[in-house]
């Protein structure tokens, strides 16, 4: 992995465009009196994404399902609600732009653990890695699938990859699980290693065990207590624990993947100094997309990351904000001559990342 610490961005290039989209974009808040936070009808959003959670659940543990499909239907449910919640809440939270409040982001980003991942490592891969070095290899691990897929033409390439566009979907719905069962525990080695975890502020073995022990919690009351409590065999139950995992999985992949696995984005390097030429605002804008940012119910239930763009550019704002928000950014952006990535719908970008993959896939890549 390589020294993140030592890799530095311009500073000098495109300066007076980032200190313009900035002002403009703070002057949006003063002149509407709005709060960069979460607004009455996010509070009403993150009641509703927990009450798809829970009510699923309950009905199942107090004996009311009683039909192997609608089984299998809370189940898809329960999946549904904690990518909800993962990518409407926790998301916010963790960036500390749901609440100003940093107890209520705590408590909220802490939801993650409850629903079987783990904030520490999420804060470090994700805030840390994945929003400063975004879509730079070997550091961002949102683009790195080991050797399963190739997201870019700086990772190797191997024979199978011909296929990867295939079974990519298969791969996406698994992303859950890899977390929850073993890349939460050998993750935060790693990061100890790598000496990252001092990014989080908090003795090692006590967020180790504190882990631990709400891994063991989740799998109590997700798993064991279904297995002992429901009326159904053994393998239907695992059977739906598993498409849950595979609904959640595969939803949060495919969102992320659209936002940043595309024939738009790039994939820069660092020179030979461990320097990216570009500003880090212009950097993420070269290697994020928007896309469907008319679709109001897919943005609902996202929690805006089809608006990638602005979630990168500003991320301690709340994503309640980022329609509004965009129209700012496309203006400066246009202005200065700097990029702006976005894709007018979910399934014509769906269908670039596929065409994406497709080309990676094969002995000769003509992408540039």
């Amino acid at each position: 992995m390589k020294d993140i610490y030592i890799i530095r961005f311009s500073k000098e290039k495109d300066a007076e465009f980032v200190k313009e989209l900035k002002l403009r974009v703070n002057n949006y808040f003063q002149e509407k009196g709005i709060t960069r936070f979460a607004n009455p009808a996010m509070v009403v959003k993150t009641i509703i994404m927990f009450t798809m959670l829970f009510i699923p659940y309950f009905l199942m543990i107090f004996g009311v399902v009683s039909n192997i499909w609608l089984l299998m239907l809370c189940w898809v449910t329960i999946g549904l609600a904690v990518a909800g919640i993962g990518m409407s809440v926790m998301h916010d939270a963790n960036h500390g732009a749901y609440s100003k409040h940093k107890i209520i982001n705590k408590i909220l980003g802490r939801m993650i653990d409850v629903v079987g991942g783990n904030a520490t490592n999420w804060k470090i891969q994700h805030n840390l890695l994945h929003h400063t070095f975004t879509n730079i290899n070997e550091i961002d691990g949102d683009i790195d699938a080991g050797v399963l897929m190739r997201f870019n033409k700086n990772q190797k390439r191997f024979s199978f990859h011909k296929f990867q566009h295939i079974y990519a979907w298969a791969l996406y719905g698994l992303m859950t699980i890899q977390w929850m069962t073993y890349k939460d525990f050998f993750q935060m080695f790693r990061f100890r290693k790598e000496n990252l975890d001092k990014a989080v502020k908090r003795p090692f073995w006590k967020e180790y065990t504190l882990m631990v022990m709400i891994k063991i919690f989740y799998y109590s009351y997700m798993v064991v207590l279904p297995l002992i409590i429901l009326p159904f065999a053994w393998w239907q139950i695992v059977l739906g624990v598993l498409l849950m995992q595979f609904t959640t999985g595969f939803t949060l992949a495919t969102t992320f993947q659209l936002a940043h696995v595309m024939p738009q984005t790039e994939f820069p390097e660092p020179n030979e100094n461990l320097t990216l030429e570009e500003n880090w605002t212009v950097h993420q804008l070269k290697t994020t997309t928007d896309f469907a940012q008319n679709s109001k119910l897919l943005s609902w239930y996202i929690g805006g990351l089809n608006f990638q763009v602005e979630h990168h550019l500003f991320p301690n704002i709340c994503h309640i904000h980022y329609k509004k928000i965009a129209k700012i950014v496309e203006e400066t952006t246009e202005e200065y001559g700097i990029v702006y990535n976005k894709i007018p719908t979910f399934f014509q970008a769906l269908k670039q990342h596929v065409l994406l993959l497709k080309e990676l896939g094969k002995k000769e890549v003509s992408l540039s």
